[in-house]
């Protein structure tokens, strides 16, 4: 639907033209400053309609080629970028593993050594201690 509007528009802007040079045949002179010359009305119109279209084309042209190549530099900072994030992203993913690992080793270190102590006291308050043994006492006798 939109390529037909734009059909339209040329063939009726076309049309406009093709009554503009009918309308206007007559003969007018034409100084370039330092040449002159008679031509057709409609000829110097077109002329003038054609390079104001080509200066308007070379203008846009431009335009569109330094914004395709600030693209294509955008495109590829930003393939850059995504790939230093990740990169990054991995990065800080192993060191939080890492930080996890470690603190994991040293849980598991001080619970077994904890462990190991407790079964040392549990070892201790099963096995009967050998009390020395109780040898009597001499009594004195501050009365004798």
């Amino acid at each position: 639907m939109k390529k037909q509007g734009s059909v339209i528009v040329v063939f009726l802007l076309v049309l406009v033209i093709v009554v503009f040079a009918v309308l206007n045949n007559q003969n007018v002179p034409v100084s370039f400053g330092f040449a002159s010359f008679n031509a057709p009305l409609i000829l110097v119109i077109i002329g003038s309609a054609l390079i104001g279209a080509l200066i308007v084309f070379l203008t846009a042209f431009t335009t569109l080629w330094q914004q395709k190549k600030q693209l294509k530099q955008l495109t590829k900072e930003l393939a850059e970028n995504q790939a230093d994030i990740q990169k990054k992203i991995e990065e800080a993913t192993e060191e939080q593993q890492r930080q996890f690992r470690n603190e994991r080793a040293e849980l598991e270190a001080a619970y077994q050594a904890e462990l190991q102590a407790k079964q040392i006291q549990i070892e201790q308050m099963q096995t009967p201690s050998e009390s020395p043994s109780q040898t009597p006492k001499q009594s004195v006798n501050y009365f004798d």
